[in-house]
């Protein structure tokens, strides 16, 4: 990259505002009861495809400031670029503080508890587990499948693009055994959005007690101390978990009706943007995006 470029790009950074943090691509989620029972029952596999806690990036929009074009996408390749090198450089710490944390375990156990009160669940109570989140490897299970449909619940964690608050994100899809005509035979395509009986997400986020502008202050608070914070935090996101998932599975149409009503105007909060609900306490936020957002506070 050229001088010129080199400084055109720190110059957007200065004067773009970012976008807020997102974790995936929105998710649509027809309306269905998922608490019924289908016919050989509905089996669960939990995924967890990392092995480390990941850390993430606000992605720049310079290629929509600058009017796009061949520059722009240059620009924005080599500001996220170097965004990203950042933050594998700022976790390093974390990972190395936190390498025996079994988050797998703790996946595991959330999904059991998340899910123990299904009437569909309680008949094939045990959950198988994997670290295959790829589209050929869920159709594999599916062609295995002994009932009509399986439950897959994905677990993924990271640490906030300015390194103040753990991010734990359950992904949830039922998908049919059958494969459906327009698939024209391609089994994978059972994987699709417009395909699955059902596809939501349900987030838990932690924030860092204190958390200043300052991310590399940040990053270092997570690692001391073998990584104590970290952990708790980590333990916390998923414990809260269970009660959303539950909730979310449960809601009818006219739940989604008032969730959605525009009456109630949308905040920023922990990094997210979505309608303010009912909390437990004070400690929490509770965001509406199409998805439940729970934010709370590190004591």
């Amino acid at each position: 990259m050229t001088k010129n470029v080199k400084c055109l790009a720190a110059g957007l950074l200065l004067s773009v505002a970012l976008p807020v943090s997102v974790l995936a691509e929105k998710t649509v989620a027809p309306v269905v009861s998922q608490t019924a029972a289908v016919e050989g029952g509905r089996a669960l596999h939990v995924v967890v495809a990392q092995s480390e806690i990941k850390s993430d990036i606000n992605p720049s929009n310079i290629v929509v400031a600058t009017g796009g074009g061949l520059l722009g996408g240059l620009i924005g390749a080599a500001v996220d670029s170097a965004r990203a090198k950042k933050a594998e450089e700022l976790i390093g710490p974390v990972r190395t503080a936190t390498a025996d944390f079994d988050a797998d375990a703790l996946a595991l156990e959330t999904a059991k508890a998340s899910f123990s009160d299904m009437e569909w669940y309680k008949a094939n109570p045990v959950a198988a587990f994997g670290k295959d989140s790829s589209v050929a490897g869920k159709s594999a299970l599916l062609d295995a499948a002994t009932g009509k449909q399986i439950a897959f619940v994905e677990y993924s964690y990271d640490l906030s693009p300015n390194f103040d608050a753990v991010r734990v994100v359950a992904r949830i899809e039922v998908a049919n055994k059958a494969i459906p005509a327009s698939a024209n035979g391609k089994g994978e395509k059972r994987l699709n959005l417009k395909n699955l009986a059902y596809s939501t997400r349900v987030t838990s986020v932690v924030l860092l007690k204190g958390a200043g502008e300052d991310k590399e202050v940040n990053a270092q608070r997570w690692s001391v101390d073998n990584g104590a914070v970290t952990r708790r935090a980590l333990q916390l996101a998923f414990a809260n978990l269970p009660t959303l998932t539950q909730r979310t599975l449960a809601q009818t149409a006219d739940d989604i009706k008032a969730l959605n009503d525009k009456k109630n105007k949308r905040i920023n909060a922990g990094g997210f943007t979505g309608r303010p609900q009912q909390s437990p306490n004070a400690q929490t936020t509770l965001l509406w995006d199409g998805s439940f957002i729970n934010i709370e506070n590190l004591d």
